[in-house]
């Protein structure tokens, strides 16, 4: 046995944790939460309203100039 196949195997375990901490983590949070929170999309609510205020202002500005 070489070290690539080492190195596969090690990536191989490295893999499966992964995918485990995902499922793992999948489960934890659909546990924790609602459906609908999950499937919303307020987090970047106030960004996109702060430019689409500031995009306003620059076309007003360009409009009035």
């Amino acid at each position: 046995m070489n070290v690539f196949s080492l190195l596969g195997y090690a990536c191989w375990i490295g893999s499966a944790i992964l995918l485990l901490w995902l499922v793992v983590d999948f489960m934890r949070t659909n546990s924790q939460f609602e459906e609908d929170f999950l499937l919303s999309s307020r987090e970047g609510h106030d960004e996109i309203a702060e430019q689409e205020k500031m995009f306003a202002a620059d076309r007003e500005k360009v409009k009035n100039a």
